[in-house]
């Protein structure tokens, strides 16, 4: 039998054909892998963005939180009136004069609201709040500074049977004494004056009553 010889171009090619097959595998291959890290990063993306409208959601949530702070006056009685409003220097003459207490032949500003009422009557807590300081005052009797959370100050004078005391924690509308009487001159006799600070400076009350304390400055 005659021994056959391959021809010289038949192993070369076969070489070609097996690395050419080769070369297609591996393209293959780094497509497949470059499309499924395109599809992780895809879901990456998706995930960091439903992640950040969580987290914007929640922080509008919190912000209307904060809008909803409001302050209820400082008495719950219908048969509670105004004997005399804060002074306020922009107001009109007329107004100013109203707004005047009077005692021992002096006329001085009113720098609260003095409420008045026939029947004695509870004082509540305007908002929660922490009691710092209980004291008595020659003219105003027993006083009462609260202080709460955003910076506002609430101090209530003329009070009797108080029913808390220094350091105590109270929540808005828990009532914290009585009307008293005063030295000032009102047509009635149970009285209660009551003044707002925000930031350490006098603000009127009438400002805070059921409004967005958190946009007042």
């Amino acid at each position: 039998m005659k021994k056959r010889k391959l021809r010289g171009y038949v192993l070369p090619t076969i070489y070609l054909l097996v690395l050419g097959v080769m070369a297609f595998g591996i393209t293959l291959l780094s497509q497949n892998l470059l499309e499924n890290q395109e599809m992780q990063d895809d879901n990456y993306n998706y995930s960091m963005s439903v992640f950040d409208e969580k987290e914007e959601e929640t922080n509008n949530n919190t912000e209307e939180k904060k809008e909803e702070v409001v302050a209820v006056k400082p008495f719950t009685s219908d048969k509670v009136s105004v004997s005399k409003e804060y002074y306020n220097k922009d107001e009109t003459a007329e107004n100013q004069e109203k707004a005047l207490i009077y005692y021992e032949n002096t006329y001085m500003p009113n720098t609260g609201i003095l409420y008045e009422s026939d029947e004695k009557f509870d004082v509540v807590a305007i908002m929660d709040g922490t009691v710092k300081e209980i004291k008595t005052d020659e003219i105003l009797g027993s006083v009462m500074t609260i202080e709460h959370s955003n910076k506002l100050t609430s101090i209530y004078y003329t009070l009797s049977d108080i029913t808390v005391k220094k350091g105590d924690k109270v929540t808005i509308g828990q009532t914290i004494a009585k009307s008293g009487q005063s030295k000032l001159q009102t047509s009635k006799k149970e009285t209660l004056l009551f003044e707002t600070y925000l930031n350490g400076t006098l603000i009127n009350p009438n400002n805070i009553f059921q409004k967005n304390i958190n946009e007042l400055s």
